[in-house]
């Protein structure tokens, strides 16, 4: 009983350590091949992001880590450099027209 018992706490530790760390809210499918799909995907991206944050010597925590990722998906930035504000040139001014658009100014 000692045995079983013990394996199944070890069950419970695991499925403690998903909802922790991983951020399943909702599974997507309700076959045993979605969920399990759905758990792989979470754990190599929560293993991807640890891999990133250790070789840029972060010292944040993990899930502040993975909020500035998700926040800052699709702009190009250094990883070592993800929690400081961007950096802003007061001298030089910005224009807020496209590039390719004619500018008026007035004198």
């Amino acid at each position: 009983i000692a045995t079983l018992y013990k394996s199944r706490w070890q069950i419970e530790l695991l499925f403690r350590w998903i909802k922790q760390h991983l951020d399943i809210r909702k599974f997507l499918g309700a076959n045993d091949n979605a969920v399990r799909l759905q758990v792989f995907a979470a754990m190599i991206a929560y293993l991807l992001l640890r891999i990133a944050a250790k070789a840029n010597c972060l010292a944040m925590l993990p899930i502040r880590f993975a909020e500035l990722v998700s926040q800052l998906l699709f702009t190009r930035r250094a990883i070592a450099a993800i929690d400081k504000p961007p950096p802003i040139n007061p001298s030089k001014r910005r224009s807020h027209s496209h590039p390719d658009q004619i500018e008026l100014s007035y004198a």
